[in-house]
């Protein structure tokens, strides 16, 4: 083993998605449905992983939030 091999860093492991396991989500919320958030505005639910949401909102684009900023509009 040389000097260098001593100090190389492993290769990264691929990570799964991060999931808050203590909040399984919220249970009034569903795929299609219009919701607000105070900086981004009104926005559509495009994908639900436990607390996390993406929503396609009107003038900011796509976004990942949690759903305890988003209220149903």
């Amino acid at each position: 083993m040389s000097l260098t091999d001593a100090y190389r860093t492993p290769p990264a492991e691929a990570r799964a998605p991060a999931v808050s396991l203590g909040n399984r989500g919220r249970t009034d919320l569903q795929l299609g449905q219009r919701v607000f958030h105070g900086k981004f505005g009104y926005g559509t639910i495009a994908q639900i992983e436990g607390n996390k949401l993406e929503i396609d909102f009107e003038h900011a684009g796509r976004k990942r939030v949690l759903d305890s900023f988003v209220s149903v509009g």
